[in-house]
């Protein structure tokens, strides 16, 4: 081949690799992130559980049949009460072997994500904490719920998928 021949080769490759580097980077991926946090003054788990509003509406659709576009200007009147009853249908947690009731105080759009805040009822002297979260995870096979947990100076995570929805901590202080 012969030298100018070579360098015509090159934009065509250059543009092939820069496409095939693209496709790869656009790969979707699933991903929440939950924090988990004691107040030890109000004994009461602060829960943050942040979410792509996109899968969650996808989520949302196939529950209730109802577009729910949340985090615009167009969101759904009903959009609060039905990712409400999603979180608490795939999401629990249970402290000293009982479920613990949760309380929604509601969701924050940041960029591309949403932030669902939830606080639980009171809890005393945490010894063991399981976390449940099967959220997407039933809609996306490659699904991962990151959780972190912290009580005072303490904190673990838990990396769960659809494969393993729960998973108990032992915290130490």
């Amino acid at each position: 081949m012969s030298q100018k021949n070579k360098y015509r080769l090159l934009p065509a490759w250059l543009l092939l690799s820069l496409f095939f580097t693209a496709s790869w980077l656009m790969h979707e991926f699933y991903v929440s992130l939950t924090e988990i946090r004691y107040n030890s003054k109000t004994e009461r788990f602060e829960l943050s559980i942040r979410l792509f509003p996109d899968d969650l509406d996808r989520a949302l659709l196939a529950r209730s049949g109802i577009h729910t576009q949340l985090a615009t200007e167009l969101e759904h009147k009903q959009a609060d009460s039905l990712l409400l009853g999603y979180i608490l249908e795939d999401f629990t947690l249970e402290v000293n072997g009982k479920r613990v009731e949760l309380e929604y105080l509601g969701k924050e759009p940041e960029s591309d994500a949403i932030w669902c805040y939830l606080e639980s009822a009171k809890v005393i002297k945490p010894e063991s904490i399981t976390v449940r979260n099967a959220i997407l995870t039933e809609y996306f096979p490659d699904q991962v719920n990151i959780i972190q947990v912290y009580k005072g100076k303490w904190n673990k995570g838990l990396l769960l998928d659809r494969n393993q929805v729960s998973g108990t901590l032992l915290p130490e202080d």
